[in-house]
Parts: C-alpha cells; structure tokens; sequence
C-alpha cells in the first residue's frame, strides 16, 4: 500500500488529491472494505473541513450546513469505533506475538504503566464489534498469520532493504 499527495493546479479540484494504490493482495484481503473506508475516511476530512470552515466547500450555492450535512457528518463520524477496533485488533496481535510493554509505550507515546494499563484493558477481554471486524474472524485464527515479532526487521531502516 503507497499513497501519494498532490497539491495546486494539477488536482482534480484545484486543491489536493490524495491517491491511495492497493497491491492486489491488499485489494484482495480488503475487499468491499477498501470502498467502504474509502468512502469513511473522505466523509471524516469533509467534516472537519465544515467544522473548520462553517461551510460545505462542494456547494457553492448553499454552503451553510443544512440538516443533511449535519445528519451525515454525525452518521459518518460516529463510526469512529471501527477505527477504535482496528487499533484494539493491532494491539491485541502484536501482544501476542510478544511485543514488550515499553514497545507499546513508545507507540503510543505514553508511560509504560499507561501503555500496560491500555493493553490489558484490551487483552483481558474477548475481542467486541469493530475489532472482530478488523480482525477479520477470530484472533486465534488471526494470530497464526503472522511470525513472531523476534523473527522480523527490529529497526525500521532493515525494511528499505524490501522497497
């Protein structure tokens, strides 16, 4: 997965386009999904856009927010848990492949008894809602596509030896 930003005169709308390219195994594994997040993510920047704003920017003749805005953006927004399942699904994997408390702390920029206390708090539970989504089906069954951490890359500079 890559994404590429362009801004000025050479967008679509004059401002910045932002071009998200799949391979087709990421296509494949994403599925619908990819149009459904696609679509999320574009309410997400249209939204904070109008808050900032106080106005729709792609309705020249009715910028003012109408109960249709307002309706969507709420909607939209709302499904803000799915990106919370996503996170909840990462940690709960990378967990069990082993990664440290003082990794997790430094992800997440927190102490380590912050990120310790997150972690359990996710860990300690079945996994709910949009993290069953994320995930795919059941973390068991999850957990076994990947390698334990130790066997990869440590540092990130060890990755460019892929690209």
């Amino acid at each position: 997965m890559s994404f590429d930003l362009t801004r000025g005169q050479d967008t679509a709308k004059g401002g910045l386009d932002i071009t998200i390219s799949l391979t087709p195994a990421e296509d494949d594994a994403l599925g619908v999904d990819a149009f459904t997040l696609a679509e999320w993510f574009e309410s997400v920047l249209s939204t904070l856009a109008m808050l900032r704003t106080g106005s729709v920017a792609n309705r020249p003749k009715f910028p003012t927010p109408g109960l249709d805005d307002w309706s969507t953006a709420v909607g939209d927004t709302y499904q803000l848990p799915l990106l919370q399942g996503l996170a909840d699904a990462t940690i709960r994997i990378a967990r069990g492949l082993g990664m440290s408390y003082a990794d997790f702390a430094q992800a997440m920029d927190v102490s380590r008894s912050t990120a310790q206390s997150r972690v359990r708090k996710i860990t300690g539970r079945p996994p709910v809602g949009f993290e069953n989504w994320a995930l795919g089906g059941d973390p068991a069954a999850a957990l076994t596509r990947f390698k334990p951490i130790a066997e990869g890359p440590r540092n990130p500079w060890d990755y460019r030896t892929d690209m």
